[in-house]
């Protein structure tokens, strides 16, 4: 094969690679167009995201991992393999992390009846409270944390993040 072929060839294969990465890209990452909105010219790509739907977001990631627990928890339960201790241990964490589970919702519930928008997560002990659209200081964290172990009655160690 001659260079000039053998130079095509591979300028050929980089930019069929090129094309195919930019097409498989998501939409929102190759967009360089800008929207506008009632006069205002808004880039789609510096576009804030709201708090909320962070802390949502992670609520959500929270409560899917603790769901995937229970369901493996629950597998063991089903299991016909497992022995008697180990379907009885799997059915006091199953109970554990309901009892958490209704900790954390109450614990949120509470924040968000004081204005604090956060994503709450109960596990081995430790309360992580991840707080969204508040002022980082330790007035707020010290209300955080009042509220929290009013909540759960001092059950649980408390972290507060805030985001």
């Amino acid at each position: 094969m001659n260079r000039q072929a053998l130079a095509f060839l591979t300028m050929f294969s980089l930019i069929l690679m090129l094309s195919v990465y930019y097409v498989t890209l998501p939409a929102d990452t190759t967009t360089v167009m800008s929207t506008q909105k009632d006069g205002e010219v808004e880039d789609q790509k510096d576009a804030p995201k709201s708090d909320q739907s962070d802390a949502e977001k992670l609520q959500e990631e929270i409560t899917s991992k603790a769901e995937a627990a229970m369901q493996k928890q629950s597998e063991v339960v089903s299991n016909a393999d497992s022995t008697d201790i180990q379907k009885q241990e799997a059915l006091q964490t199953i109970d554990d992390l309901k009892s958490d589970q209704a900790a954390a919702q109450a614990i949120k519930t509470a924040l968000s009846k004081n204005s604090f928008m956060a994503a709450v997560e109960i596990s081995e002990g430790t309360c992580r409270i991840n707080v969204f659209e508040s002022e980082d200081n330790a007035e707020n964290a010290k209300a955080i944390m009042d509220l929290a172990m009013a909540e759960t009655g001092n059950k649980y160690l408390i972290e507060v993040t805030f985001k």
